[in-house]
């Protein structure tokens, strides 16, 4: 047997490897003649029937161009692509003599034939060096992983690592766009000693087997119902926990549609791997899925469910440039990674919604974010993480429940209409902060906890109403001045024995100042459905603010108007005059000044400075 399949490999791989494997005219062995294809000149294609909707494929089967430059093939990956496709019945797809590069070009025919056949997995065979500590890399990409792989790889004795060679994240690579489209797609890096011509019988075999039995499980091609293992998991919200696979990029908390029969709901998945989460549910299969005590009650305790994750985009980080700073919501990434838009950012079990900006400026593969981001999106212990996952969350997590009956509606319609106008005649500066737990005797009220500095910072006072917003919802709640402010690092051991939901709460990173932290209830962190760990915004709530003031212009306006009244032969138009004046000012006091975004320059002093050879311009900004 052993014999019999390298001899087939080999075999396969003399269609690539004449002419120095530079892509001459194939001619292929009679066992595949009449079911290879070529849908595009150049580009092999080999059908397969036990399991048309795996697609292996190998687009470094030659020698190819890259940036106008000739790259060496990736020897063995052609002949491995048509032998698995043999063996599992699988489609095969290999780039024999076709223009450019498959994982590099944004537009190449294999991505092309990719994008018409819509398979339900990908995997893109890939050679690099051989290395001590590794004999297979998967590249994980920005998107769901195939399930089995790495289960089939680890079972058969190779060494396997992830995302150390290369990560495949890159915007234009097979894996990664096989990913944009939805599906299940992974780069699998062969060291040179597992490949022809280099590679041992024995260790060509143990490849060949180990991925045919991964291509031939299940679950790899037909999406079925996971089946669910209870896990005891303190938290308000409905929580999974699943195998690491299915959270490429991160750990979590990410938010994901479990459906069961009818009943369908939104639940925090957190990879089995992230820190707090009980033992027993670190041995989860990837046919299986923790849910908490919430969960199951929203799905009816059903023993299977279906589970939906959302597309994930995983970034290296880079500081913001000085001349193009994104604002505290902000993120700017390369238009070729992600779509202008709303993104769930997640880092290290921490939270924050924020909006991407397309920036020519920021590479591929990477995001800049604000020194402010980082630091409230950070956790102890994370301060070397140097990716970031951008999650294109579902709807449903930030959705607005219309009250039932229509005069609340329509309050709420006015009420909000009146917000927006008076925020923009008096400003509401917003400010972000992360949330942190409450104090004791807080969680069953509406209240918010700041630190002093920050009142006068959005313009209101200890005892008044801010709106809270996370993503697209927001609550109103009465802010109180924190008497005993947060301070970094964990809590103390008996406050975590009395809060047991800091099993999935990372801690405060040393350093964080604690004014950049908010003391949410729980009750406000149910209403705004937000998990533990997160980034909210802050500002307040004009409406009472307004009524506040003109119920303190009550006494002086209607003695005005009472001694007005009380004259022989009153002027009307001076005494309404005269009370719209003494609103305006009693108001004006309420509208926050906007500073100047630029600097004045003092000419006179400039003028005296040596070797000055002109007056500058009214205005300078130093850049």
């Amino acid at each position: 047997m052993s014999d019999d399949l390298t001899a087939r490999w080999l075999g396969f791989e003399q269609i690539f490897s004449q002419d120095g494997y530079d892509g001459g005219e194939p001619s292929l062995p009679s066992s595949i003649a009449g079911s290879v294809s070529e849908p595009t000149p150049g580009l092999l294609e080999i059908t397969g029937s036990g399991r048309p909707n795996v697609v292996v494929t190998a687009g470094h089967a030659t020698n190819h161009e890259r940036a106008g430059g000739t790259k060496v093939a990736d020897r063995g990956t052609g002949g491995l692509a048509i032998l698995l496709a043999q063996l599992t019945g699988c489609t095969a797809l290999v780039a024999l003599s076709t223009p450019g590069d498959a994982n590099y070009d944004e537009e190449h025919p294999l991505k092309a034939r990719l994008a018409e056949l819509r398979p339900a997995v990908v995997i893109d065979l890939h050679g690099m060096r051989s290395r001590p500590e590794s004999d297979i890399d998967l590249g994980t990409g920005t998107g769901p992983v195939p399930s089995g792989v790495r289960t089939a790889l680890d079972a058969s004795g190779l060494l396997v690592t992830t995302n150390e060679v290369f990560d495949a994240m890159r915007a234009t690579t097979v894996t990664s766009f096989a990913q944009s489209l939805g599906t299940a797609a992974v780069q699998v890096e062969i060291g040179a000693h597992l490949r022809l011509p280099t590679g041992t019988a024995p260790e060509l075999v143990r490849l060949v087997t180990a991925l045919a039995t991964a291509i031939e499980q299940p679950e790899l091609t037909t999406p079925s119902g996971m089946t669910t293992v209870p896990v005891t998991i303190a938290s308000g919200l409905p929580t999974a926990v699943v195998h690491p696979d299915m959270l490429p990029g991160t750990d979590g908390p990410v938010p994901v549609t479990v459906g069961a029969g009818d009943r369908t709901t939104v639940a925090w998945a957190w990879s089995a791997a992230a820190d707090g989460i009980p033992g027993p549910a670190r041995e989860l299969s990837l046919g299986q899925v923790g849910v908490s005590r919430r969960l199951r009650a929203a799905v009816g305790d059903a023993p299977s469910v279906g589970l939906r994750v959302p597309p994930i985009t995983a970034l290296r980080t880079l500081s913001a440039l000085v001349d193009d700073m994104p604002s505290a919501d902000e993120v700017q990434v390369n238009p070729a990674d992600v779509r202008p838009g709303s993104y769930l950012l997640v880092q290290g079990g921490v939270t924050a919604w924020v909006r991407a900006v397309p920036r020519d400026h920021v590479r591929r593969g990477a995001v800049r974010l604000a020194y402010q981001l980082r630091l409230l999106t950070a956790s102890d212990g994370a301060t070397d993480n140097s990716h970031v996952a951008l999650v294109a969350a579902p709807p449903e997590v930030v959705e607005h429940t219309l009250p039932s009956r229509r005069a609340v509606r329509a309050s709420e319609a006015v009420d909000r209409t009146m917000e927006r106008l008076w925020r923009a005649l008096f400003r509401a500066p917003e400010f972000s902060a992360r949330v942190v737990q409450a104090h004791a005797g807080d969680d069953g009220a509406s209240i918010v906890t700041l630190h002093t500095a920050v009142f006068d910072r959005i313009g209101v006072q200890s005892g008044q109403q801010v709106l809270v917003r996370w993503g697209g919802r927001e609550v109103v709640a009465l802010a109180v001045a924190d008497h005993d402010p947060p301070i970094a690092g964990s809590p103390t051991p008996s406050m975590k024995k009395v809060q047991r939901v800091n099993r999935l709460w990372p801690d405060l990173p040393e350093g964080i100042s604690p004014h950049v932290t908010v003391r949410l209830s729980t009750r406000l962190r149910d209403q705004l459905g937000a998990p533990v760990a997160t980034v909210v915004t802050v500002r307040r709530r004009m409406r009472p603010v307004l009524v506040q003031n003109l119920n303190s212009l009550v006494v002086p306006l209607a003695s005005l108007v009472l001694a007005g009244a009380a004259l022989p032969d009153p002027h009307w138009p001076a005494l309404g005059l005269g009370t719209a004046l003494m609103s305006v000012f009693a108001l004006a006091r309420l509208r926050i000044p906007q500073p100047r975004s630029r600097a004045r320059v003092d000419k006179s002093w400039v003028e005296q400075m040596p070797g000055a050879t002109g007056a500058p311009g009214p205005e300078t900004v130093e850049r």
